[in-house]
């Protein structure tokens, strides 16, 4: 080949470079802009609220600019320009940005808004102004707590006991009730009541510190939150302690035969104990609060809860166990139910009307029925031998849910019954009283109760 025709196929080697490059380069792909999360709607309160944007684009990323558009004009948020050149493009391909909207500091007023950002690249595209892609998110901007009050007077509860409160919130709220402690109870509306007049069941954790003092709370959508309290009187008590010898039956039969059940593997028996009361143990109480969540807004209970019949109390609410093998302590626990014997096999009742969100085995529980009755109550039955009802069941008062039995961690045939508000366990003696449930529970329910 000639010098003049290796000449022609460097020009057209380069031409062709070239205009692979002049394509590449003008390429009108917008950039990549894109909001993290839920942002069908942004609420800002009081508190500075941050957005988070990826931002990506194959020539590079050039300008990425913030606006919040509201009634009396706009303010600029950020503006971010990234290095680069119009011959090669941009250094920066993608990136994660975080933005802070604090309508406080940039002075913009409460109402709508809308929040707009604009991420352009290096592209030749538009005569070398490059591709944008432009994203607005709605604001809604709100820096005042809920308007709240508390329309209950003096509560009386006990340590381990329950209450009511009834109280109003003008204002939709994301989340509202009554906060005891690190324990909170979702509240509900109330039946035929003013507007946002709403209910909530509450308790006193039975680890709760002395001084702790129930308060009524209300967080709208914005963040912004409000708490009112009221005169409650909290009274003490103090739980017994009890020691729980485990014999060789129980060792050698129970303990291996649950722990077979349960996938649980090991040759010794204390240990095997150990990992049954400790672990498993705490994966059905995550199980519990799981089943918590589900009450319904609207109260099925009708008065007083009733005691299993012709049954005998031979296990205490909330008394702490220690367990001991050969005489050395080997595990603790807090029982947090009762444990009434009638027969072998008795039948299981219903203690109120509700509906059931569980109905099967749930590992040191055994074969195990959760019953709903609205309002974030709930009462437990445990160890049965077997079920006869299934989840979504509406359970009447008295109506059976099983028979007695000795399954899960269970020693003997019994019924361990159990009531929690919330996540967390009260004292059914309480549930099981018409005087103490017409006293301290109707008042706060009149005309929500069916």
């Amino acid at each position: 080949m000639t010098a003049r025709a290796w000449g022609i196929v460097g020009l057209v080697v380069v031409l062709l470079l070239a205009a692979a490059a002049f394509w590449v380069r003008w390429e009108t792909e917008p950039p990549v802009l894109a909001a993290q999360g839920e942002t069908g709607e942004l609420f800002v309160g009081a508190k500075p609220t941050t957005v988070t944007f990826d931002l990506g684009d194959g020539s590079g990323l050039r300008l990425f600019a913030v606006r919040l558009r509201h009634a009396d004009g706009e303010a600029v948020i950020t503006t971010t320009e990234y290095p680069g050149d119009a011959l090669t493009g941009g250094r920066i391909p993608y990136e994660t940005v975080d933005v802070t909207l604090d309508p406080a500091t940039l002075g913009v007023p409460q109402g709508d808004a809308v929040l707009v950002a604009e991420l352009t690249d290096w592209s030749w595209s538009g005569l070398l102004a490059g591709n944008t892609t432009t994203v607005e998110i709605p604001v809604s901007i709100d820096r005042e707590a809920p308007k709240l009050s508390v329309s209950s007077g003096l509560t009386y509860v006990q340590r381990a006991g329950s209450g009511a409160v009834r109280y109003r919130v003008l204002e939709a709220t994301a989340d509202d009730g009554v906060r005891v402690g690190d324990a909170t109870f979702r509240g509900y509306p109330f039946p035929g009541g003013a507007e946002g007049e709403r209910i909530a069941l509450f308790a006193i954790p039975r680890d709760a510190a002395p001084d702790v003092t129930p308060k009524v709370f209300a967080r709208d959508r914005a963040g912004n939150e409000r708490e009112v309290g009221w005169p409650v009187r909290v009274q003490e008590r103090s739980f017994t302690r009890i020691p729980i010898r485990l014999g060789a039956n129980f060792m050698e039969g129970k303990v291996p035969s649950l722990a077979g059940e349960l996938g649980i593997e090991g040759d010794d028996a204390v240990a095997v104990f150990q990992t049954i009361n400790r672990d498993e143990r705490a994966r059905n109480e995550e199980a519990i609060r799981a089943a918590v969540v589900k009450s319904g807004a609207t109260a099925l209970f009708d008065g007083a809860f009733t005691q299993m019949r012709n049954s005998a109390v031979t296990s205490q609410f909330a008394e702490h166990r220690t367990y001991y093998v050969d005489g050395k302590s080997v595990s603790e626990a807090i029982h947090y139910g009762y444990d009434l014997a009638s027969v072998s096999g008795a039948p299981i009742e219903a203690s109120n009307a509700g509906v059931v969100v569980h109905a099967e085995p749930l590992g040191i529980y055994g074969n195990c029925v959760i019953v709903d009755h609205g309002l974030g109550l709930m009462s437990l039955y445990a160890h049965l031998r077997e079920i006869d009802v299934k989840v979504g069941d509406r359970v009447a008062k008295a109506q059976r849910l099983g028979r007695s039995g000795a399954t899960g961690l269970a020693g003997g045939d019994h019924l361990h019954f159990a009531i929690l508000v919330g996540a967390t366990y009260v004292d059914p003696k309480e549930w099981w009283d018409p005087k103490w449930v017409r006293d301290r529970i109707a008042p706060a329910m009149a005309a929500a109760l069916p």
